[in-house]
């Protein structure tokens, strides 16, 4: 027996802190690097990044404000089936425009006066555009017209500058996914017939015969692209594919997310970064390499993660924590102090499990234990501000690799850091 292999010791599973990107030739500027990529086979979006199905993280405000900003959300199935598909149909009957629901006014020549056609404005706020360009801003007297001033400012901010392509479909309509059960084959005929442009599979643990066969059977039952996931191992995409070949794409990462204790409580965990090297060898072995997406899903915090997530071999990124915080995630803001927060719970929590009962007579349970937590994240307002950050921190993070897009960021390289090397990349010896 080999040194190291008792019981399968044989695996060293990387988190993000364990590695950090090598330096690489860049032929292009930060700004220029392209960030187009795949999310499944025929799913293509302008910004890698996708909202988890959380029931605290994605429904249809979150869906439609991300897909018109270039990214795309797939909307949670802790609700009926005929709630979820009413909201997949809410985001498809909605302008893919991101100035929607932020007004553009021009100004008449030669007028610097905004409070002459303040009564013309009917939302919160809106960008004023003269000779030039943007002006200023207007903003209403209402409860919430710092929401609409900051996303008023931020949109105008993030569309100028990085003027993102709306993730829409051939008929210009925005773009949705929608999770699903694999057992639950009535809910993803229901959601691809009310518009669902693709299916998230939304198991903790995929690689499980009972799961496997029944993914099999639903992805014969739709035409929509079916992303499969959890998995975390070589041999989990392996399975998945020899029994479902017909999968679209691949949702890696177990027990990494931020209110996720199922690495805690069962002991079993392949954190992202490792199941993303996972699945990328996989397909490297089936001759498959860049033709299966693969989603990178759980604890990715900043770009940074992001970006290593995509030269380990990932083509988008799922966010829960990242995107929970947004004014269009679903919850109150709840005041604590002099700070606002959100609620933000795993979809394992006892809260998002009792909802799960409570509203779903179709819903299954597999466990009885918990295997997620509830709390509370800050507030970080309109999303357009935390994609635009996240954007513009890939875009730097990819150049800084030498990666031209998300295929050449493949090639990078990421290489392992010691815990004193960890701490002497951060910010030290100084008082913050």
């Amino acid at each position: 027996m080999e040194e190291n292999s008792y019981h399968g010791i044989d695996t060293l599973l990387l988190t993000f802190d364990d590695v950090a990107i090598l330096p690489g030739l860049s032929t292009v500027e930060p700004h220029d690097v392209d960030l187009a990529t795949k999310v499944s086979k025929r799913i293509f979006v302008s910004t890698p990044f996708v909202s988890s199905p959380m029931d605290t993280v994605t429904e249809w405000r979150m869906a439609a404000a991300l897909a018109r900003l270039g990214a795309v959300g797939v909307i949670h199935r802790n609700m009926p089936r005929e709630e979820q598909a009413r909201q997949v149909r809410i985001v498809k009957g909605l302008s893919p425009s991101p100035w929607s629901e932020v007004p553009r006014i021009k100004l008449p020549d030669g007028l610097d006066n905004y409070s002459l056609i303040m009564e013309e404005v009917e939302a919160g706020a809106a960008v004023v555009f003269g000779a030039g360009g943007i002006k200023g801003y207007l903003v209403l007297e209402r409860p919430d017209a710092q929401f609409w001033l900051d996303k008023a400012r931020y949109l105008s901010l993030y569309l100028l500058r990085i003027r993102p392509l709306p993730t829409i479909d051939g008929d210009g309509r925005l773009i949705v996914g929608a999770a699903v059960s694999p057992f639950d084959i009535e809910r993803a005929r229901l959601l691809e017939k009310s518009g669902a442009d693709f299916l998230v599979v939304d198991v903790a643990h995929l690689h499980n015969t009972n799961a496997l066969s029944s993914l099999a059977r639903l992805v014969k039952e739709v035409s929509i692209d079916v992303v499969a996931g959890n998995l975390g191992t070589k041999e989990g995409v392996l399975d998945t594919l020899s029994r479902a070949e017909e999968v679209a794409g691949l949702r890696m990462g177990i027990s990494s997310g931020s209110i996720c204790s199922t690495g805690e409580v069962a002991g079993a965990a392949v954190p992202t970064l490792t199941a993303v090297m996972n699945a990328a060898q996989a397909l490297e072995e089936l001759g498959l390499a860049g033709r299966i997406p693969i989603i990178a899903d759980g604890g990715v915090r900043n770009a940074g993660d992001a970006a290593k997530a995509i030269i380990a071999g990932a083509s988008a990124v799922m966010g829960g924590r990242i995107f929970a915080g947004a004014e269009e995630s679903p919850g109150p803001r709840i005041r604590v102090g002099d700070r606002l927060y959100k609620p933000y719970r795993g979809m394992a929590s006892r809260g998002a499990m009792e909802r799960r009962f409570a509203v779903d007579r179709y819903s299954r349970q597999a466990k009885a234990v918990e295997e997620g937590v509830e709390g509370l994240v800050p507030y970080t307002g309109p999303v357009v501000k935390t994609l635009y950050e996240l954007a513009e921190g890939l875009k730097a993070a990819l150049g800084y690799a030498g990666a031209q897009d998300i295929i050449s960021a493949w090639r990078a390289r990421l290489a392992r850091v010691t815990p004193s090397g960890s701490r002497e990349i951060k910010p030290h010896d100084i008082l913050l």
